[in-house]
């Protein structure tokens, strides 16, 4: 079994939690509340939550971290590789994202690669909205469903810190 190192971080939207497996990060937790468990940090985890604190006060547009998909098709990854390249204070339809990852009948497929996503905001599934300009869902790493308000207002939050800074 492979060890999982963790380091929490308070955001202005709940608590986050990078998840790492010692030399990659896994997963990206959010929570409205804290975890029970105690950090357990190492180099991987602290780099992520560091580019993280830098993201939500503008300072950071992109991400360099080291990150590990096991366990996830091809197609996911070529699914994610596509969402990591939507720039930065910008939004696309689910239809553009699809084409953008040569599915262009495929915008449904382009939201089951946004619902599940283990690492948002690295990989910004955020900046995907729906065709008629609404913003749509937003798992967003949380136990709580998709279409749940504090979700969606996560969602919303983002896209605005993003403009903000653009």
């Amino acid at each position: 079994m492979t060890p999982h190192f963790q380091v929490t971080f308070h955001t202005p939207l709940g608590w986050i939690r990078a998840v790492s497996d010692g030399t990659a990060l896994i997963r990206l937790d959010w929570e409205q509340s804290r975890w029970d468990e105690p950090d357990k940090p190492d180099d991987v985890s602290c780099e992520t939550i560091s580019q993280l604190k830098a993201y939500f006060i503008g300072d950071r547009r992109f991400f360099d971290l080291p990150i590990n998909l096991k366990g996830r098709s091809e197609i996911a990854r070529h699914w994610l590789n596509i969402m990591m390249q939507i720039p930065y204070g910008t939004t696309v339809t689910y239809k553009e994202f699809a084409a953008a990852a040569g599915r262009p009948g495929a915008p449904r497929a382009a939201g089951t690669a946004c619902a599940s996503n283990p690492i948002p905001i690295i990989y910004p599934c955020h900046r995907v909205v729906k065709s008629d300009g609404t913003i749509g869902y937003y798992g967003g790493g949380s136990s709580l469903r998709s279409d749940n308000e504090k979700n969606v207002t996560h969602k919303i939050a983002l896209i605005s810190l993003e403009r903000q800074f653009s």
